[in-house]
């Protein structure tokens, strides 16, 4: 038994000291040939009246991207739902991002060398209706409108009777006397 649990103890030392052994070092990442910005989250609302798409503009929206060699760069945009938003581009590099109806999507701009390197980045976009929103406020007004109209105020419990005592109090005797001295101030009587 007692040879058992060495042989076993053993084994656990060895695979302990494998597991602890340095792996060997990965190599480091080269830089991407072409650097992006972050993505970018936008929330755009339609308007109430007209109902034309509502457009948020980027303005140098293209400065984030930068080449090895500062070699130049193609740009592109793909919209990932065009019926939600799509994005152009402008020479000067804005980046226009147009909503046509509710919903949410993904614009991604990609920057391409002449080499053929790329990398793409994101813009979010969440296209929200301000009628929904208007219809909602209603909804709660009139909620609380008939409320405050057809609710009816709780009714209150009556308070509790004080037990009866077993001995009653005897009723109090009120006497009167007279006093033989004239009264010269009636008001205080």
């Amino acid at each position: 038994m007692k040879r058992i649990l060495t042989i076993l103890a053993a084994c656990i030392l060895l695979l302990a000291s494998l597991a602890c052994a340095k792996a060997p070092a990965a190599e480091p990442e080269t830089a991407p040939a072409v650097t992006v910005p972050e993505t970018l989250e936008l929330s755009l609302t339609l308007p109430l009246g007209a109902r034309d798409d509502v457009a948020r503009t980027l303005p140098a929206y293209t400065d984030g991207f930068s080449a090895k060699d500062d070699v130049p760069l193609r740009f592109s945009v793909v919209s990932g739902d065009p019926g939600v938003a799509e994005g152009m581009l402008a020479a000067n590099g804005t980046l226009y991002v147009i909503a046509h109806g509710v919903g949410e999507t993904k614009l991604t701009v990609t920057a391409k060398t002449a080499s053929g390197e790329q990398n793409a980045a994101t813009v979010s976009v969440k296209v929200r209706d301000a009628r929904r929103t208007l219809v909602l406020i209603v909804l709660g007004v009139l909620c609380v409108t008939l409320l405050v109209l057809l609710g009816r105020p709780a009714a209150k419990k009556p308070a509790p009777e004080e037990p009866a005592s077993s001995e009653e109090a005897p009723d109090p005797v009120v006497i009167f006397e007279e006093s033989e001295e004239p009264n010269d101030n009636p008001e205080r009587s």
